[in-house]
């Protein structure tokens, strides 16, 4: 998901520029067909090595949730926070088979809510015949719309939790609670490596555990998302949620792909043309932009269709008469 930003309806009285601006969220989805096989064993039982790296880790999480790199989980002291990149997807360089290879991609955006985005993205994939697909998987971050969009429109495909925002959630959840920089670390090892194998209930457990030790808020309806007692509930909340999403080992047999590296990428193509403080956009301008972005960036012939048939095209054919008025 990114936001896009749109001005307010002019008031009487108000010159021109914009007035009272607010932010918009546009959705972007990501169509891939992918070369893949099953397997009879889980393909990649461990956690991948970029996984277990710490300095890869916390770059990952400043990118999710552009936080700033800490210090106290950085071996060495004190660094300036890495540059954002787009996060490979999660597999060792030792397993070829798996994840599955992408073949070809296209993708729409869009600011409308998410119950016009729901036919929007139905159209797409039946345009590019997902429905046919022998395997077919609906890939996430969580969030419970998304859900109500997939149970709505793609029922029959598999829905699965995004592994890179668990991990994220795990992490912050890890560091919030506290200890050594070494008890820090070896706390989120254990529960990513529990949620890669499918063993969600395991970190539940001790995350109730955790919270029901912690003294209860004085005043719950005013604390911060960064409080540690809020940090433990949400996660526990996401994870609950989540749960029956998260059978990571039978995706990897069934040759489906678990990390949302592409879409976070693509995501990032968007924002480059719509995203900036100096940008500003009207609802109907900033639509038309992330139409031409997703042609653009759709690896298929949408682009090329699009300026052969628009309206006033240099590359379409028009037959021009002169009308005279008679007498």
């Amino acid at each position: 998901m990114a936001a896009g930003f749109r001005p307010a309806p002019k008031r009487p009285g108000q010159g021109p520029g914009v007035h009272a601006p607010a932010w918009r969220e546009d959705k972007v989805a990501d169509f891939v067909t992918m070369s893949t096989q099953s397997h009879d064993a889980d393909p990649h039982p461990d956690l991948p090595e970029c996984f277990t790296k710490k300095k890869q880790v916390v770059k990952l999480v400043q990118e999710i949730t552009g936080q700033g790199a800490s210090a106290d989980v950085i071996e060495g002291g004190v660094e300036a926070p890495p540059a954002l990149s787009v996060f490979e997807p999660a597999a060792d360089q030792s397993s070829p088979e798996w994840p599955p290879e992408p073949l070809v991609r296209t993708c729409l955006a869009t600011l409308e809510s998410s119950d016009e985005f729901g036919p929007m993205v139905a159209a797409e994939a039946n345009r590019r015949n997902f429905f046919a697909a022998q395997a077919r998987a609906f890939l996430g971050d969580g969030g419970a719309w998304i859900w109500t969009l997939q149970q709505t429109y793609f029922p029959k495909f598999e829905p699965i939790v995004d592994f890179v925002h668990v991990l994220t959630h795990v992490y912050l959840a890890a560091k919030t609670i506290g200890d050594s920089t070494t008890a820090v670390w070896e706390r989120y090892l254990g529960w990513a490596t529990a949620c890669w194998k499918g063993q969600v209930a395991i970190v539940l457990a001790e995350l109730r555990a955790i919270h029901d030790a912690m003294p209860p808020p004085e005043n719950p309806e005013n604390l911060k998302a960064t409080d540690p007692y809020e940090v433990i509930r949400l996660t526990i909340g996401y994870l609950t949620n989540n749960e029956a999403r998260m059978d990571y080992p039978r995706y990897r047999r069934a040759g489906l792909p678990t990390c949302s590296g592409l879409v976070e990428s693509l995501v990032k193509q968007f924002n480059r043309r719509v995203k900036g403080t100096e940008k500003f956009w009207k609802p109907g301008q900033a639509e038309t932009i992330l139409q031409l972005r997703a042609a653009f960036l759709c690896e298929d012939e949408t682009l090329s269709k699009h300026l052969r048939t628009r309206p006033i095209s240099a590359y379409r054919p028009y037959n021009t008469t002169r009308t005279r008025k008679a007498g």
